[in-house]
């Protein structure tokens, strides 16, 4: 399993879509102004540019690919072990209830003063601290070409499983990796 950093991170990567959100909303923002878009002067580059509203694509990108990175090494780094699976069910379903909840305060972005993002951001914060040792669903899996499964073992312990298999039979899973104390990486 990932130390508890990785698991923050991991977390903290399902926001990802968010933040391109709000660079979207930005960007249409400086443009109906009739302003100019510039983006990062990287000779001289700090760390906070990168939090900047036009800047944000690239603090997308890196979650995007430190997300991409986290599989990578829950693949070929996490130790695998074999389970036998009772029942298996696609939670790919409530995604749709999900991703609407998830993205709906991102349509007011653009109506609001710096403190109301900044207060959203920090209640995103909070969120992510509580998550990072529960169930959580990370639309960039999706993009990444994975489903979601709730399943339950033989000795009745349930997981959220992420696999790019389509899975319908409980023997189709013979080991995991598990990322996080409740979800588990089909391998």
């Amino acid at each position: 399993m990932f130390s508890r950093l990785m698991k923050l991170i991991f977390v903290l990567t399902a926001y990802a879509p968010i933040i391109l959100i709000w660079w979207i909303v930005s960007v249409y923002n400086v443009l109906k102004d009739g302003k100019s878009i510039t983006f990062i002067d990287f000779p001289s580059f700090k760390f906070v540019d990168l939090f900047e509203k036009l800047n944000l694509i690239y603090l997308f990108l890196l979650l995007f690919l430190i997300c991409w990175y986290i599989l990578f090494l829950a693949k070929t780094k996490l130790t695998r072990n074999n389970i036998e699976l009772k029942s298996i069910k696609s939670s790919d379903l409530n995604m749709n209830t999900l991703i609407f909840s998830y993205f709906l305060p991102c349509i007011e972005i653009y109506k609001k003063d710096d403190i109301y993002i900044i207060g959203w951001i920090l209640i995103l914060f909070i969120i992510i601290f509580i998550n990072k040792g529960t169930y959580f669903y990370n639309p960039l899996m999706k993009i990444f070409g994975y489903r979601y499964y709730e399943v339950a073992t033989k000795k009745e312990v349930t997981y959220l499983m992420i696999s790019k298999q389509k899975l319908i039979n409980t023997n189709d899973v013979k080991a995991y990796s598990l990322l996080t104390d409740y979800v588990i990486l089909n391998s």
